[in-house]
């Protein structure tokens, strides 16, 4: 009796859940439509020849597996309900997460679409084009589903540990590629190449840096889901272009056209597609809900690392919306001095408070004296936007608490006096040029350093003295503080500096300060040599 129901198992899931030459009917509806209406097809028509038909037997597909006894995603998920949960929270997810950046795209005439070939706009974008984030996300997903039924039992083992490495090296490889795409924003040609490596890399990166080990287990489901429709997609889009229903700007573009197809073209169609079969794989992965929970016991055991996360994020857009650099400065700003709050709070309680008022307070007094005599800094002025206090702006005292209890967890342990400083002038070897390129302030005279004189980093040197030394004598413990958040946060800023820099056109000042803040991180290792030996 077993025997007989394990075969019939057996064979209703070898059943097809459609026949396998209706595979061909997407390519021969295109092929049709094509020759109908090119090559005056409009926008919507370019739909129904090619990504509705492909869209529509997916979902035949995906609606007759559970008839025939079969789940949804295959072995895949966690029941059929959780999987269509799962691929429309990703559809949601792609239209909020391209809306804004396809209508920047089209503003900046990266793209558009010759009059007459649309239905109409919604902002600067078609609404053919809204469609398409649906239709896009949709189908890929469903195409991976039916990949997951086509092939049988997956590999639900969590590597453990062995992974971590895996998901470190591949999250920081792309997060070099997206500084790479930032870096090419500063040439007109590589304008469309930055907007799409700044804008998805990241969020490839975190997802790597969640469950890359978790992908490479699946590399072949994942592989395949991806190369398909991206390959299928390619094609239309070439066929598109020629037919002129939207273009791509050659002056924004680097102007490698394989078989007629911008390079950026194609790159976005990879990483699209990436972002969906990551994203999809990972939810649906059993072990992915274990090490989410993890995750979130992490954060509640230590609530200032959302915050950080939260920090990094709101300084990835300032390169692709330099126009709103002071509204990012602030929003930053605030994120990484509320993080530093809430790390002090967990450790030293309510002393907290006080270490931060000292800060805030010291900030506000020093810069309102540096504007108004010189002392220390030299004679400057302020002209940036946004709230202040007795003239200074406000983003100045939140900064100098940060970055104060930050270069003291720098400092090796017991030589936070003499240390701490240096990581000081060497954070603001970028940040000065930066804020004065920037229009935020302004020092009287010439210098030779982007507009900033040597008197300010002597100033910034004997502050930092004062208020590390403020700060020491109000809480002994900070000089023993060796948090690894934080150095990473410094670590992360001299990435962040050095990039930002080069972007505002300060290539030097991006060389100095990044080395800079790398030799006073260096101390890490041979100061503690040091005093033993002594």
């Amino acid at each position: 009796m077993s025997g007989g129901v394990s075969a019939g198992v057996v064979a209703r899931r070898a059943t097809p859940v459609v026949p396998a030459w209706s595979w061909a009917l997407p390519p021969l509806v295109a092929i049709a439509a094509s020759l109908a209406w090119a090559p005056e097809m409009t926008y919507a028509q370019f739909h129904v020849a090619f990504t509705l038909p492909w869209l529509g037997l997916l979902a035949f597909a995906a609606w007759r597996a559970p008839r025939l006894g079969r789940p949804v995603a295959g072995d895949m998920g966690r029941g059929d309900r959780f999987a269509w949960m799962v691929l429309a929270i990703h559809v949601v997810i792609a239209f909020v997460y391209t809306t804004p950046w396809d209508n920047y795209l089209v503003y900046r005439e990266v793209w558009g679409y010759p009059a007459g070939r649309v239905l109409a706009t919604i902002g600067y974008v078609p609404v053919e084009e809204y469609a398409f984030f649906v239709i896009q996300t949709l189908g890929v997903g469903l195409f991976l589903f039916a990949l997951a039924r086509a092939f049988g039992r997956l590999d639900h083992r969590d590597p453990g540990p062995a992974g971590r490495r895996v998901r470190a090296v591949g999250a920081a490889l792309l997060l070099g590629c997206a500084a790479g795409g930032v870096l090419a924003l500063t040439t007109e040609s590589g304008t469309y190449l930055g907007l799409i490596t700044a804008w998805a890399l990241p969020v490839v990166a975190l997802q790597w840096g969640f469950g890359g080990d978790l992908l490479v287990r699946r590399w072949r489901l994942v592989a395949m889901a991806i190369a398909v429709p991206t390959v299928y997609l390619w094609i239309a889009d070439r066929l598109a272009i020629g037919w002129t229903i939207w273009w791509i700007s050659p002056e924004l573009t680097i102007g490698w056209r394989p078989f007629g197809l911008p390079f950026e073209e194609a790159l976005f169609f990879v990483v699209t597609n990436v972002l969906i079969v990551f994203g999809m794989t990972l939810a649906l992965h059993p072990a992915s809900l274990p090490r989410l929970r993890n995750l979130l016991r992490d954060a509640l055991s230590a609530p200032w690392r959302p915050l950080l996360v939260l920090w990094a994020l709101s300084m990835v857009p300032t390169p692709l919306a330099p126009d709103y650099f002071a509204t990012f400065a602030y929003v930053s700003t605030t994120f990484l001095a509320l993080a530093v709050l809430v790390y002090a709070w967990r450790r030293y309680g309510r002393l907290s408070l006080a270490l931060f008022a000292v800060a805030f307070t010291f900030g506000v007094a020093v810069e309102w004296l540096g504007e108004n005599t010189g002392v220390p800094f030299g004679q400057y002025a302020y002209s940036a936007p946004g709230p202040a206090v007795l003239g200074v702006p406000l983003l100045v005292p939140l900064g100098w608490w940060a970055f104060a209890m930050i270069a003291i967890a720098v400092a090796p342990r017991g030589r936070a006096l003499l240390v701490a400083p240096l990581v000081l002038v060497a954070w603001d070897l970028g940040l000065d040029p930066l804020m004065v390129d920037q229009g935020f302030w302004t020092f009287a005279g010439e210098a030779a350093y982007y507009g900033v004189p040597l008197s300010n980093f002597v100033g910034w040197w004997l502050a930092g003295i004062v208020l590390v030394a403020l700060l020491v004598r109000l809480e002994p413990r900070l000089a023993d503080d060796q948090s690894g958040d934080l150095r990473a946060v410094f670590l992360a800023q001299a990435f962040l500096v050095g990039v930002g820099l080069v972007v505002f056109d300060l290539p030097w000042a991006a060389l100095l300060s990044t080395a800079a803040m790398l030799a006073v991180a260096s101390t890490w290792r041979w100061l503690p040599a040091a005093q033993r030996a002594s």
